[in-house]
C-alpha cells in the first residue's frame, strides 16, 4: 500500500511539472519473505528497494529522458515455493503487466519461481540466492546480485597458491545444491593442480564422524560450506573432536561474512569454546565498500542503514536489494540508448528478453554493495579474503588480509589489509610423512672400511708369513698350502663386509641385485675355504693316528693335491649354486619402513631401510645354513676324535673347537639380526662382530706359529709330543689305554722298519765296494753282515743263491744278489715290542764289533779303513739314492711295496710318512717311551 501511494505521489508531482508529457509506468514484481522465521530481513529488503525506486523516479528525466517511472508490486513469498508461485501468478493475472522480477531470498522458492517466470520471458533479479544447481544451463533468465559461490573459485585458488599449498579437503552441508556446488569446486581445484584429498557431506548427526574421517585423511586446509544457522554447531564439534594443538594446525575456509548471524544458543558449547575453535578461520566474501556509490554519491551502506532506522549493520541481502533496483533502471536506460522500446514488451517477447540479457554485460557501476558488473548473468565483484582474528573485546573480529580481482589478482597490499596471523607457525596443507632413507653415514663407512682393511692386512701378513716360512719344520707339519686357503677364505669374508659400504653406489647404478648375490657368494665361499681347509687338515691327522679303515701309506688324503682339490670342489659348489640362484631367482632391493614417529604436529617420520630379497630367498637361506652347519658338525667330530694327538704343529683340533664356538655364536647372532634388522646401528655392530670373529679365527691358527718360530728353542726335541694320552702335558701322563699304546707302537715300529731297509741297502752297497779286497776281509765281513741283519729283524731269513762250499780258496768272491734277499716282517704284537726294544742296542753293538774286527786285520788296514769310511757314508745316504724297492709287511700283515722317497721334499705327505726321522727323534727319547709303554 505504501509503495502504491508513493508511485501515485510521484506521478502527480511529475504531471504538475510537465502537463504536456505522459509518463509510462514500468511495473516490477517484488517477492520478499515477511513471515519466515529463518529469514527476518524481508521487510528491510523491501524498504531498501522502495528507497531505490524513489531515488530513481526523482531522476527519471536523467535516466529515462522523462518518459518512464518505476512502480514496485510486492507480495509475501514466505520462503516457500508454493506461496512464491501463487504470489507470482497473482501478479501476472491480477496486476498490470510486469517487466521484471526482484526478490526470492530462499533457493527453493527461487527455483520454483524461475521455472514459471522463464515461460513468461521475465528476468528475475535475485538479491539473495548465491547458488543454484546448474544455474547457467537450466535458468537462462536468472540474474543474481549476490555473488555466486562459483565466482569465488578464482580467489580460493589464488589464496591456496599464495601460501604454497597443494592439498585441500571439502566438507559441506548435506544438501543437493551444496553437493553440486562443492563438486564444481573440487573439479576446479583439480584443474588448477590442487589435490582434493577428501570430500564429504555432513549433517548434525554425522558431523563428528566426518571430522574424524577428515583427520584420518591428514588434510589440513578445509573448505567448509554450511548455512548460517549451522556454523556455530560445526565449530562446536571441531572444539570437541580436536585437541587445541591439532585445532591450531587446521585452516577452515568459509564463504560469506555472517558472523553476526551465528546462533550460539543451539550448540552444546559455550560461545567462548565456539570462538576458540573458529579462531583463525578464513572468510571468502565480496567487497562491500563504504565509499559513496557512483549512481548516488550521497548514498552509502551506512547512510542506507540510517534511512532504514536500523542500529545494526545491514546484511548483504538488503544491500543487494537496493542495487537490484538500480540494475533494472540502468538496463532500461541502456535499452533506450539502443532504441529498444520498453512499451513493446509482452510476455511473448523472447527477442526483447534476449536483448536485455545481452545488454546486461554493459552495465558497470559502484553500488552500495560494491562494484557491480555481470558476466553470463553472474555478478562479477571484487573478492575479499578475511581472517577471523578472535578478540572477545572487539565488536568486529573480522580483519581483511587480501583482495582479489580479475584485473589486479591476489593483492595483500591494500589499504585495509592486515597481516595474516597463525597461532604458532604457518600451517601445512597436509600432515607430512617424511620417508628418511637410512644409509650409512660417512663416518660409519670410514670406520667399517678401516676395520675391514685392518682385517685384510692381518690376513695378508699371515699369508706372507706362511709362504716365507713354508720350509720350516714346524710350518711344514701344519700344511702351509691349506693354511693359505684358510687365509684366502677369511679375505673373502672381509671383502664381503667391505662391499656393504658401497650400497648407495650400487643403487645409483641400478645394480643392487647383483651386489646382493656377490656378497652371498663371498660369505658362502669364504666359509667353505676357511673351515674346509681347517677340517681337512684335521682329517689328515685323523687318518694318520686314528683311522683303521685303509692302509696309511695308500691314503690319498695324506697328499696336499687331493685335499686342495676337495677345497676347490666345495668352492665350486658355492659358485655354481649362487649363479643358478641368481639366474632362476634374481635378487632385488626391497624397501622396508620402520615405525612411524611424530616429529611435530605437522610431520611424521618413517625410516626406509633397503635390503636384498628374492622370491625364494627365505626358503633357500635356511638350506644354506643347514649345508654349512654340516661343516661344523663334521669338524667338531674330527676335533673330538683327534683331541689326544698333542702335536701342536700338526693338530689344530683345539683351535677348531674354539672356531666352532665362535662361528656358532656369530651365526646365530647374524641370523637373528638379519631377520629382524630395523636399526642401522645394529647392522654396523654386526659388521664389526663378523670382522672381529674372522680375524680371531685366523689368529688362533697362525699366531701360535708366529710366536713358536720367534721364540723357538733349537735344542728342544719335538718328539716329546709324539704320543697320545689323556693329559695335556707329559708330566701328568700316568696311564694310557691299550689301544693307544698299540697304535703308538705300530707307528714307531713302522718308522724303524723303514730305517732297517735303509741300513740293509747300505750294507749291500758296502759289500759291493769290498769285492776287490782279499778273501780274508770278505769272509770276515760276511758273518758280521749276517749278524747285523738278524739283530734288526724279528725273523731274518737270508737266502743266498751262491753259498760257500767246503771252505774254498780265499781268492773266490762272494756275491750277494740283492734281488734274492727278502725280508719277512711279522706284525705280531709281542714280536713288535721285542724287536723295537732291542733295535737300537743291536745297532750300537754291531758297529762297535765291526770296528774291532776290521782293526785286527793287519794285512789290509788301509783297505779296511776305506771300507769303514765307505760304510759310514753309505749309512747316511738319503733314501732317494736307491733305485730298488723293498717289500714290507705292515701290522695288518699286508705286504706293500715301499718306494724310497726323498724326505727333504716340500711334499707334506712324505713328511708325515717319515715323521719320526724328520722331527729328529733321538734314541734316548724313544727308549723312554718304550719303557713307559711296557710298564
Amino acid at each position: 500500500m505504501y509503495s502504491q501511494c508513493l508511485i501515485v505521489f510521484v506521478l502527480i508531482t511529475s504531471s504538475v511539472g510537465n502537463p504536456a508529457n505522459k509518463l509510462s509506468i514500468i511495473h516490477i514484481g517484488a517477492l520478499f519473505d515477511f513471515e519466515h522465521p529463518s529469514v527476518d530481513t524481508g521487510r528491510q529488503d523491501l524498504q531498501a528497494a522502495q528507497i531505490a525506486i524513489t531515488e530513481i523516479n526523482h531522476r527519471h528525466k536523467d535516466l529515462f529522458y522523462g518518459n518512464y517511472v518505476l512502480q514496485l508490486i510486492s507480495n509475501n513469498s514466505r520462503c516457500d515455493p508454493i506461496y512464491a508461485v501463487d504470489a507470482f501468478f497473482h501478479a501476472i493475472f491480477r496486476r498490470p503487466q510486469l517487466h521484471f522480477l526482484v526478490g526470492t531470498s530462499c533457493s527453493n522458492e527461487t527455483k520454483a519461481v524461475i521455472d514459471v517466470a522463464d515461460y513468461y520471458n521475465l528476468i528475475l533479479f535475485s538479491h539473495s540466492t548465491s547458488f543454484i544447481s546448474q544455474a547457467n544451463q537450466s535458468y537462462s533468465t536468472l540474474v543474481r546480485l549476490s555473488v555466486s559461490d562459483e565466482n569465488y573459485n578464482d580467489a580460493r585458488v589464488a589464496f591456496i597458491k599464495y601460501n604454497n599449498w597443494s592439498h585441500t579437503a571439502i566438507i559441506h552441508q548435506d544438501s543437493i545444491e551444496q553437493s553440486l556446488m562443492m563438486a564444481k569446486l573440487a573439479k576446479y581445484l583439480n584443474e588448477s593442480n590442487i589435490n582434493v584429498l577428501f570430500t564429504q557431506s555432513a549433517s548434525r548427526l554425522n558431523l563428528t564422524s566426518a571430522l574424524q574421517n577428515l583427520q584420518e585423511k591428514k588434510a589440513r586446509i578445509v573448505f567448509v560450506n554450511f548455512d548460517t544457522s549451522s556454523r556455530a554447531i560445526f565449530f562446536c564439534e571441531v572444539y570437541r573432536t580436536f585437541i587445541k594443538e591439532v585445532r591450531e594446525r587446521y585452516i577452515w575456509i568459509l564463504t560469506g561474512n555472517d558472523y553476526d548471524s551465528w546462533n550460539f544458543s543451539i550448540s552444546n558449547c559455550t560461545k567462548k569454546e565456539v570462538l576458540d575453535a573458529a579462531h583463525g578461520h578464513i572468510i571468502i566474501d565480496s567487497s562491500y565498500t563504504r565509499k559513496p556509490s557512483f549512481i548516488n554519491p550521497n548514498m552509502t551502506a551506512h547512510r542506507l542503514q540510517q534511512r532504514l532506522h536500523l542500529k545494526t549493520p545491514l546484511g548483504r541481502q538488503t544491500l543487494h536489494a537496493y542495487d537490484a533496483i538500480w540494475v533494472i533502471a540502468l538496463l532500461i536506460r541502456t535499452s533506450l540508448q539502443h532504441n529498444i522500446s520498453i512499451d513493446e514488451f509482452t510476455y511473448n517477447s523472447v527477442n526483447m528478453r534476449d536483448s536485455w540479457l545481452t545488454l546486461l554485460e554493459e552495465i558497470h557501476f559502484l553500488g552500495v554493495s560494491g562494484p557491480v558488473s555481470f558476466r553470463n548473468r553472474q555478478r562479477q565483484a571484487e573478492t575479499v579474503i578475511s581472517q577471523f582474528q578472535i578478540d572477545i573485546h572487539r565488536r568486529y573480529p573480522i580483519r581483511i588480509i587480501a583482495e582479489y580481482s580479475q584485473i589486479s589478482g591476489f593483492n595483500t597490499n591494500c589499504s585495509k589489509c592486515r597481516t595474516l596471523l597463525w597461532p604458532n607457525k604457518m600451517p601445512v596443507d597436509t600432515e607430512r610423512t617424511e620417508i628418511r632413507r637410512v644409509i650409512l653415514k660417512f663416518t660409519d663407512i670410514i670406520l667399517v672400511t678401516v676395520v675391514c682393511v685392518l682385517g685384510l692386512g692381518l690376513a695378508i701378513f699371515f699369508l706372507i708369513f706362511n709362504i716365507i716360512h713354508r720350509h720350516e719344520r714346524y710350518i711344514k707339519l701344519s700344511s702351509p698350502k691349506l693354511n693359505n686357503v684358510l687365509i684366502i677364505g677369511a679375505m673373502h669374508i672381509h671383502i664381503a663386509i667391505l662391499l656393504f659400504g658401497f650400497d648407495q653406489w650400487f643403487l645409483e647404478h641400478n645394480i643392487p641385485g647383483h651386489a646382493c648375490i656377490v656378497r652371498i657368494f663371498l660369505f658362502s665361499g669364504g666359509f667353505s675355504l676357511t673351515f674346509g681347509s681347517m677340517f681337512l687338515k684335521t682329517l689328515r691327522v685323523y687318518r694318520i693316528f686314528i683311522s683303521n679303515d685303509r692302509s696309511l701309506l695308500h691314503s690319498k688324503l695324506l697328499q696336499d693335491y687331493y685335499l686342495l682339490l676337495i677345497c676347490l670342489y666345495l668352492y665350486g659348489i658355492d659358485a655354481i649354486f649362487t649363479i643358478v640362484w641368481q639366474y632362476f631367482d634374481p635378487h632385488f632391493i626391497v624397501f622396508a619402513y620402520g615405525s612411524i614417529r611424530r616429529l611435530d604436529m605437522d610431520t611424521v617420520v618413517s625410516d626406509e631401510i633397503c635390503y636384498c630379497n628374492s622370491k625364494y630367498r627365505q626358503k633357500i637361506l635356511p638350506f644354506i645354513y643347514l649345508y654349512k652347519s654340516l661343516f661344523l658338525i663334521v669338524g667338531g667330530y674330527l676335533a673330538a676324535k683327534t683331541r689326544h694327538v698333542h702335536i701342536a704343529a700338526l693338530n689344530d683340533s683345539k683351535f677348531i673347537v674354539w672356531s666352532i664356538y665362535i662361528v656358532v655364536l656369530t651365526s646365530l647372532f647374524t641370523v637373528i639380526v638379519m631377520l629382524s634388522i630395523q636399526n642401522l646401528r645394529v647392522y654396523i655392530v654386526l659388521c664389526f662382530v663378523v670382522i672381529i670373529m674372522t680375524s680371531v679365527i685366523i689368529c688362533l691358527v697362525f699366531l701360535p706359529k708366529v710366536l713358536k718360530l720367534k721364540h723357538r728353542n733349537q735344542g728342544e726335541v719335538v718328539s716329546k709330543e709324539l704320543y697320545m694320552d689323556d693329559s695335556r702335558t707329559r708330566r701328568l701322563a700316568v696311564e694310557i689305554s691299550y689301544f693307544e699304546a698299540h697304535r703308538y707302537a705300530q707307528l714307531q715300529n713302522r718308522e724303524l722298519k723303514t730305517e732297517l731297509i735303509r741300513l740293509n741297502h747300505a750294507l749291500v752297497t758296502l759289500q759291493q765296494r769290498l769285492e776287490s779286497t782279499s778273501t780274508t776281509v770278505t769272509m770276515t765281513l760276511f758273518p758280521l753282515a749276517v749278524r747285523f741283519a738278524s739283530t734288526f729283524l724279528q725273523k731274518t731269513d737270508v737266502l743266498t743263491s751262491n753259498t760257500l762250499s767246503n771252505h774254498k780258496t780265499s781268492s773266490e768272491t762272494v756275491a750277494f744278489d740283492k734281488e734274492a734277499m727278502t725280508i719277512g716282517i711279522n706284525s705280531n704284537e709281542e714280536n713288535d715290542k721285542n724287536s723295537i726294544v732291542d733295535t737300537t742296542t743291536s745297532v750300537d753293538s754291531f758297529l762297535h764289533e765291526f770296528k774291532q774286527q776290521t782293526t785286527s786285520l793287519s794285512s789290509s788296514d788301509s783297505d779296511l779303513s776305506v771300507a769303514l769310511h765307505s760304510f759310514i757314508d753309505a749309512s747316511s745316504l738319503r733314501l732317494s739314492s736307491t733305485d730298488n724297492q723293498q717289500n714290507v709287511t705292515t701290522d695288518n700283515e699286508v705286504s706293500s711295496s715301499l718306494s724310497p722317497i726323498q724326505i727333504m721334499s716340500d711334499n707334506e705327505s712324505v713328511l708325515y710318512l717319515h715323521l719320526a726321522n724328520e722331527l729328529n727323534m733321538t734314541k734316548a727319547t724313544l727308549d723312554s717311551d718304550f719303557d713307559r709303554i711296557d710298564r
